[in-house]
C-alpha cells in the first residue's frame, strides 16, 4: 500500500487496514540516541551550563527547531545540510547548527522549580510568526533586573514573590532573529515552588498550567495551583487574551470567580501533553508522598490536590490526593501516608468553583481519577490495573503521541518516563495499563540529582519524538548531550512531513463502502497527498461554505492556502 502523509497517516489509524497491537504485543528494546556530535562545538548545552527545558519545530521548517533555556536564552537549531552527516556507535549523527536569537536572563526568576519552564508556536504562525515563552518573573521590577532572589513569600509591601508570565515574541521569517513583542498573561505565584508549562490545543486555545504550593488549588478568585483555558489571538477587556465563551465557569455569576480556569485540584502539573490524534489533553502530576499521576484533563473536573505541598507556607497542612481515589486504600497524602476518610482531612472549600459552597463528605465521587499513575517504590503499584508492574517513578512526564507512519506498532502510543528510573512506558487513551517497551541508555549523570534525566519531549512533523534532559553529564556513553532522539526499528516516521504541528481531527473522517476517505478535518496552511484514486479537494469552513478548490493528479501534494479563515476546515476528495 502506498505511504501516505499527513491526511491518510493520520487517519488509516482508525481502519482496518493498520491494526493496532495490544499493549502485551508491543514489541521492547526501545531506547534512545544523542542527535548530534558534542564534540563539536557549540552543540552541548549543558556543556554550556544552559539546561533546556523545551524544543519546538518551527512550522513549515522540518527539522528546524527553537529551543528554549531554563536560564531565560532563546536558540535556534537546524540541521545544516551543507554538511555532512557522521557516523557513531549509536548511529548516524546530523549536523546541527545552534544559533542564540533572544536573552531573557535578567527578568527570570531562577531556583529550583523556577525559571524558563517552556514555550509553543502560535497556531497561526505561518502568517504571524509568533512564538511563546512561559517562565518566572519577579514581581518587582527593580528586583528582578538586579536579579536578587527574594527571602520569604514577598518581594515588597503586598506584592508576591513571584509571577507566571507568558511573553509574546516575533521569529524573523529567515529564523535569524527573534524579538520581544508583549506580555500576554501574568499571573501571581508565591515564592513556594511548583512549576508551570503551556501547551497548544488543535482548537486553537492556549492550556497553561500555574502551579505553586503555597496557594489553595480550590479558591476560585486566584488563578495558580490550575489549569487555564485562554485564546491568545485577541484581546479582551484589557487583557491580551479572551477567555472562550464555554470556558466551565464563563457563566458564573460571582465577578471574583477567575473564568480562565479549565480545571482544578493541581499539586504540581509542570508536563502538558497535547494528544493530537485523539484531541484529549494530559498532564503529569508530580506526587508528594507516594504517587505520579498522569490525568487526562477535563473541563470542571476537580483533581483532588487542595492545600501545600513541600517547602510551602501550609507545610503540614498539606493536603490532597495522590494516585486514585479507590476505597481500597489507595490514597495517600501527606499527613498520614495512606488511605483515609477525606472529610477527616480536607478543608471545605467555602468559595466553591462550581458557584455552590459544599460543606458535606468528601467521597471519590467528587474527585476525577488519574488515567494512570506509578508509584515512588514499585511496591506503590498495588496491583492496580493502570500501573505497570515492578517499576517506580518520580517526577513523571509524558510524551507526545507517535504521529509517524501509522504501520508502526508504536502508532497512537504516548510514553510515560520520569527524572530518575527513565523506562519508556507506552499508553493509550484506551486505558491501556502501561507496557513498558525499554529504557533510556545506561547514563551516569551529575548536577542536579533531583532533577537529572528526562524531564520534556519534542516532536517533530515527521512523527519522531525527542526525549530531552535537564541534566547531563560530563561522564558516560553521551557525555555532555542534552536532547536524544526516542530509537526502535519499529518506530518509523513519515516520508513526507507535516506542515503543521495541529493536525487532522480524526473522528471528522468519512470513508465510502471500499474503505476510502471522501472527508476529513484540517488546518489552513496544511500540506497533504492526495489519496489514492483522487484527484482533488474541496475546502469548507464548518457551516458548508465552500473556501478553495484544488484539481490536479492523483498523490499530488497540495498545500491548503495559509489564508483561509482560522480554526479547523472540512475537506472533500474529489475523484
Amino acid at each position: 500500500m502506498k505511504k501516505l502523509s499527513l491526511v491518510c497517516s493520520l487517519f488509516l489509524f482508525a481502519s482496518a487496514a493498520f491494526p493496532t497491537l495490544s499493549g502485551a504485543q508491543l514489541p521492547t528494546g526501545m531506547t534512545a540516541r544523542p542527535i548530534y556530535d558534542t564534540t563539536k562545538a557549540g552543540l552541548s548545552f549543558r556543556k554550556d551550563q544552559l539546561p533546556i527545558v523545551g524544543m519546538y519545530e518551527v512550522p513549515g521548517n522540518p527539522r528546524n527547531f527553537v529551543v528554549v533555556g531554563y536560564f531565560g536564552y532563546i536558540w535556534t537549531l537546524y540541521q545544516n545540510d551543507a554538511l555532512a552527516d557522521t557516523m557513531a556507535a549509536w548511529g548516524p549523527i546530523r549536523r546541527y547548527t545552534r544559533t542564540q536569537v533572544a536573552d531573557f536572563n535578567t527578568w527570570v526568576m531562577k531556583g529550583w522549580e523556577f525559571g524558563a519552564l517552556g514555550g509553543g508556536f502560535d497556531p497561526n504562525f505561518t502568517t504571524n510568526h509568533y512564538f511563546y515563552v512561559i517562565y518566572n518573573k519577579y514581581a518587582n521590577s527593580t528586583q528582578y533586573r538586579a536579579g536578587v532572589t527574594p527571602s520569604g513569600s514577598n518581594d515588597g509591601p503586598g506584592n508576591p514573590g513571584a509571577l507566571v508570565v507568558v511573553d509574546r515574541y516575533i521569529l524573523s521569517a529567515n529564523l535569524a532573529t527573534m524579538v520581544r513583542d508583549t506580555e500576554m498573561v501574568r499571573i501571581l505565584h508565591g515564592t513556594g515552588y511548583g512549576s508551570s508549562n503551556m501547551v497548544f490545543g488543535s482548537d486553537g486555545l492556549c492550556y497553561i498550567t500555574t502551579d505553586a504550593y503555597d496557594a489553595s488549588s480550590w479558591d476560585s478568585t486566584i488563578l495558580a495551583r490550575k489549569i487555564l483555558r485562554v485564546d491568545l489571538s485577541a484581546p479582551q477587556g484589557g487583557r491580551m487574551y479572551t477567555i472562550p465563551a464555554n470556558n466551565p465557569w464563563y457563566g458564573a455569576t460571582n465577578p471574583a470567580v477567575r473564568k480562565e480556569v479549565y480545571a482544578f485540584g493541581f499539586r504540581n502539573s509542570y508536563s502538558l501533553s497535547y494528544n493530537y490524534l485523539t484531541n484529549q489533553l494530559y498532564a503529569a502530576e508530580t506526587g508528594q508522598s507516594r504517587w505520579e499521576e498522569i490525568n487526562h484533563i477535563l473541563p470542571g473536573r476537580n483533581y483532588g490536590w487542595n492545600n501545600g505541598g513541600d517547602g510551602s507556607a501550609f507545610g503540614a497542612n498539606s493536603q490532597g490526593i495522590e494516585g486514585p481515589c479507590h476505597v481500597a486504600n489507595a490514597l495517600d497524602s501527606s499527613t498520614n501516608g495512606g488511605g483515609f476518610t477525606l472529610g477527616a482531612y480536607m478543608v471545605p472549600y467555602t468559595r466553591a468553583i462550581t458557584g455552590t459552597t459544599y460543606n458535606g463528605t468528601y467521597t471519590c465521587a467528587r474527585f476525577e481519577n488519574p488515567v494512570w499513575w506509578q508509584g515512588h517504590t514499585t511496591a506503590a503499584t498495588d496491583g492496580l490495573t493502570n500501573s505497570a508492574p515492578n517499576i517506580s517513578a518520580n517526577v513523571g512526564n509524558i510524551s507526545p503521541a507517535v504521529r509517524g507512519n501509522p504501520t508502526s506498532p508504536y502508532y497512537g502510543y504516548m510514553f510515560i518516563s520520569d527524572i530518575t528510573h527513565h523506562h519508556y512506558l507506552a499508553v493509550k487513551s484506551e486505558r491501556v495499563a502501561p507496557v513498558d517497551v525499554g529504557q533510556f541508555p545506561a547514563y551516569t549523570f551529575t548536577g542536579d540529582l533531583q532533577h537529572n534525566g528526562i524531564t520534556t519531549w519534542s516532536e517533530d512533523s515527521y512523527g519522531n519524538l525527542y526525549p530531552i534532559l535537564l541534566s547531563s553529564s560530563a561522564n558516560g556513553a553521551f557525555q555532555w548531550h542534552d536532547i536524544f532522539i526516542l530509537y526502535h526499528a519499529q518506530l518509523t516516521p513519515l516520508a513526507v512531513p507535516r506542515s503543521q504541528v495541529t493536525p487532522i481531527l480524526a473522528q471528522w473522517t468519512e470513508r465510502n463502502q471500499k474503505g476510502r476517505i471522501l472527508s476529513a478535518g484540517a488546518m489552513a496552511g496544511s500540506r497533504l497527498e492526495l489519496p489514492q484514486g483522487y484527484s482533488g479537494v474541496e475546502v469548507y469552513d464548518l457551516m458548508g461554505r465552500k473556501l478553495w478548490v484544488y484539481r490536479g493528479k492523483e498523490a499530488a501534494l497540495v498545500t491548503i492556502p495559509a489564508d483561509l479563515e482560522k480554526g479547523i476546515l472540512r475537506l472533500r476528495f474529489l475523484p
